[in-house]
């Protein structure tokens, strides 16, 4: 038992000193920080990132359109600075539909601006459905 403990103090310090923690909790926030970091994705990366797809199967005016949602951890204004303006947006996110096997439909949710404020939603409309 107290080798066992002598294996898991060593870890836990090998930890820390990579993570450049004093403590648990200290590289415990790190971490969570890192996994949320997207500062080197791009907007194309980011559309793919936290991504869900459906089909519309009922109904006469859109049956069979498939669609996409990214969840965008980032406001609406940083995703288009990040896409080099509203055109950049415009291509990155044909070029994710396209990836997808030709979405007739790609939304992309944001954060908001402020605490509380509303959430940003771009939608981009293309020839995916048939």
């Amino acid at each position: 038992e107290v080798l066992y403990l002598g294996y898991i103090s060593a870890i836990s310090r090998l930890y820390l000193h990579q993570g450049g923690a004093a403590t648990l909790p200290q590289l415990s926030a790190r971490l969570l920080a890192a996994r949320y970091d997207v500062s080197s994705l791009t907007a194309l990366e980011l559309l793919r990132w936290d991504y869900k797809q459906g089909e519309r199967v009922d109904g006469v005016a859109a049956a069979g359109l498939r669609f996409g949602i990214a969840a965008i951890c980032e406001t609406l204004p940083a995703l288009l600075n990040r896409s080099g303006g509203s055109r950049g947006l415009e291509e990155a996110m044909a070029a994710a539909a396209a990836r997808r096997g030709g979405l007739g439909l790609l939304l992309a949710l944001t954060a908001p601006e402020e605490e509380g404020g509303r959430k940003g939603l771009v939608a981009w409309a293309g020839g995916g459905a048939e």
